[in-house]
């Protein structure tokens, strides 16, 4: 990670831990929790912010393995209790047909006081339906909490003006906003990348003095990972081993 901060410059890394979705899974093996920590550890020591993403994809509802959810994030806030590194993202992503706004307010209402009954001045960004895209929707109804925030999710090849005109109209609500996902291919990671479209995304996040998170630092086999599938994990890192979305993404990192 010092690499990352000492040569990319980041001052955020989002630690993405699948609920239950693609075979290792915080559902099917709560040790993954394990990896979590290693990172928001590492994180500390290089003393930036962390975002411990509980990461509902194929779950969808997030109410679904709310109880699951309480405890992890109960367990982190005890571990982690007043270091102002870390932040909690509560429900990446929420999908499906009957998961609207209501729905997730109503997670939330269960998720957030039993993180700030342990730790009450941490920060907690919370998903928005239709994954993490309808932030239309918090805007016309808010959480009653204070240090919120709400995700915004963006792919390049997929999401354009039409969402960044929902996003101007919860902003003009004074919803607070987090993009802690988002990637220059289309929304299935895959497939080509589309700068021209991401500058306009990065134009807009820098005009409104949004903090943001890129899909994904990974040496996956897909366009949007940073590092190229045969790169090991652990680092350094040469500018060969970036794939062309990492090089990218590096280069606006240091800009900002």
């Amino acid at each position: 990670m010092s690499n990352l901060v000492n040569d990319w410059h980041v001052s955020v890394i989002r630690a993405a831990m699948y609920t239950d979705s693609y075979g290792s899974s915080y559902i099917r093996e709560p040790q993954v929790k394990q990896t979590v920590k290693l990172i928001v550890d590492e994180a500390i020591r290089n003393d930036v912010y962390v975002i411990v993403d509980w990461h509902i994809l194929e779950d969808g509802n997030p109410n679904r393995y709310k109880e699951q959810a309480k405890k992890f994030f109960e367990e982190m806030a005890e571990t982690y209790r007043g270091s102002p590194n870390v932040i909690y993202e509560i429900c990446n992503e929420p999908n499906g047909t009957n998961v609207t706004w209501r729905e997730i307010k109503s997670y939330a209402e269960f998720i957030i006081p039993a993180i700030r009954a342990i730790d009450p001045d941490s920060v907690i960004i919370v998903g928005t339906g239709t994954w993490c895209q309808d932030v239309r929707a918090a805007a016309a109804a808010p959480l009653n909490f204070t240090n919120v925030l709400y995700a915004l999710h963006f792919y390049a090849g997929t999401h354009r003006g039409d969402l960044r005109r929902n996003a101007d109209f919860a902003l003009s609500q004074n919803l607070p906003i987090f993009v802690s996902e988002w990637g220059l291919t289309d929304y299935t990671g895959k497939g080509g990348l589309y700068f021209d479209e991401g500058q306009r995304w990065v134009d807009w996040m820098n005009e409104h003095k949004i903090s943001w998170a890129s899909w994904s630092f990974s040496n996956a086999d897909e366009a949007s990972a940073a590092l190229k599938p045969t790169v090991k994990m652990d680092g350094p890192w040469r500018a060969s081993d970036l794939t062309p979305s990492g090089k990218w993404i590096k280069s606006r990192i240091q800009a900002d």
